[in-house]
């Protein structure tokens, strides 16, 4: 490229760059966190990370975000650095729609931890960073009469899938349906369990499925709420032919020291398989396993939250209990963290540091 041709391509993005100053209103911001975790004496790791996000916003219903998740990890038995996108979308809205494509979070449901509807998120109730995961999507949101919203969806994974949710909201609580029709093939993870311990292994689901939930939830004096899913195989050449869970829970606050919540939940869950017994008078073969909750939680001062979480798993009579300890300024918390299992799984105790700006 010779001279003229470069003053020109340099004036040309000039012209542009002066063009979306005037439209759009850019806003930076990031997060930065250190999370240590030590188990022993053999087995400590730590992770270092930083999340940046650059969002536009315009005066023409356009908005554009983009985060990179930048992380470093050190274990007693490896290390890794990741540089990966966090968010990467583009989104067009109306008063009556709002249409967004791209790398993004889809969260819903009722429940607060034992979550039958994580189906697309990462979100850990331990941790307050508030991080999850985005998936590849094409979302559009109808804006509905009462404040009740219709979302339909579709998720580049592996295959493209689609599904779509309806929310109704009124004065005796929120109502939601969701279907999803998952079109991957390989055996993948369909709805995320409570990661408890450290490398928790995941549950996953061998093919492609059609996926139905409900939520309701009532805030009154008690907080009610119930959740279920059922996840239903598409072929009977698997091993599994359909996951069943249901929660249901309720929190109250108690008018002691600062205000005491307690909250808590139980979740069933079932796996049924009739492979075993295809061609046989024999019922189908089913597993079933309860887990409850139990998170009490309250301030202590102006900066310092103190919360208790115990988790029973009633089929092996296992118990896992974490208390956390928070310190919130304006822009730096910090959290410790203890957790207490049963044997042979060791406790462990976690820092973390976390910063946004």
């Amino acid at each position: 490229m010779n001279k003229s041709k470069l003053i020109i391509s340099n004036y040309k993005f000039f012209i542009i760059f002066i063009f979306l100053s005037m439209s759009y209103c850019f806003s930076y911001k990031g997060q930065l966190w250190l999370d240590t975790n030590y188990i022993d004496k053999s087995d400590n790791f730590w992770y270092f990370g930083y999340i940046s996000e650059l969002s536009l916003k315009g005066n023409n219903n356009f908005d554009f975000e983009w985060s990179r998740k930048l992380l470093s990890e050190n274990h007693s038995l490896s290390s890794a650095n990741k540089n990966e996108n966090y968010r990467l979308w583009i989104r067009y809205t109306q008063p009556t729609y709002d249409f967004r494509i791209g790398l993004q979070k889809i969260s819903f449901g009722s429940a607060s931890l034992l979550r039958p509807l994580n189906w697309f998120d990462t979100i850990d109730f331990a941790s307050t960073t508030g991080q999850t995961s985005g998936v590849k999507a094409a979302r559009l949101q109808f804006y509905l009469l009462n404040n009740s919203l219709l979302s339909l969806w579709c998720i580049d994974d592996n295959q493209i899938s689609c599904g779509g949710r309806l929310e109704l909201l009124n004065k005796i609580g929120n109502f939601g349906i969701t279907y999803f029709n998952d079109e991957n093939n390989n055996q993948h993870e369909v709805f995320k369990v409570p990661r408890i311990i450290e490398n928790q292994p995941s549950l996953p689901f061998p093919g492609s499925n059609h996926r139905i939930g409900l939520d309701y939830r009532y805030d009154g004096i008690l907080g009610l709420w119930f959740e279920g899913a059922s996840i239903m195989s598409s072929t009977k050449k698997i091993n599994m032919n359909r996951f069943d869970v249901l929660t249901l829970g309720g929190d109250y606050t108690f008018d002691i020291f600062n205000g005491l919540l307690l909250s808590s939940e139980s979740m069933y869950f079932s796996i049924i398989s009739e492979e075993s017994t295809e061609g046989t008078d024999e019922n189908p073969w089913i597993l079933n396993q309860t887990t409850s909750s139990l998170i009490a939680s309250t301030p202590i001062g102006m900066l310092n939250d103190i919360m208790l979480i115990s988790i029973k798993d009633w089929e092996t009579k296992d118990s896992y209990s974490l208390i956390r300890w928070a310190t919130n300024f304006d822009y730096l918390s910090i959290n410790c963290l203890l957790s207490i299992n049963p044997s042979p799984v060791q406790d462990s105790f976690k820092l973390m540091l976390i910063y946004n700006h």
